[in-house]
């Protein structure tokens, strides 16, 4: 990483970031919002491997090398949290979807397990939901 001499400045790859997660991945989500920017993070993980460039190449106090490492792993939380996104088809919590207004607990009451492949490509898997004590109930404010 220390020795990247691409085109692509971590700021403003962070930037890039930013504006597709604030955009497409807010309070308000749909299909197409949400198509926008599981395409959109793709392409920006793709920029950041192949070229990242790094200013600094010391190997002390390095904070230009230190905010490109960060940047890889919020690229990857990003694209994980678009993916999964876009993957359930309800709203539930902070996860609200224009497209999908109710909750759907017979086909959602379950957490979200992705892993990416060795392509590069994430897969989802789900896990049953434990109650223990409160049964799941529909907000009323």
């Amino acid at each position: 990483l220390r020795n990247s001499t691409g085109s692509f400045r971590q700021v403003d790859l962070r930037k890039r970031m930013q504006h597709t997660m604030t955009e497409n991945v807010g309070v308000f989500r749909t299909e197409e919002l949400l198509s926008t920017a599981v395409s959109d993070l793709a392409q920006l993980r793709e920029d950041y491997r192949t070229g990242l460039q790094i200013d600094d190449k010391g190997k002390q106090f390095n904070t230009d090398l230190l905010e490109a490492w960060e940047l890889g792993c919020l690229l990857e939380l990003a694209e994980v949290t678009a993916v999964s996104a876009l993957a359930r088809k309800e709203s539930r919590g902070g996860h609200a979807r224009d497209d999908y207004p109710k909750r759907n607990d017979e086909e959602w009451l379950k957490h979200t397990l992705c892993h990416r492949e060795g392509d590069g490509k994430y897969r989802l898997d789900y896990k049953p939901v434990t109650i223990v004590r409160y049964q799941p109930k529909e907000r009323v404010y």
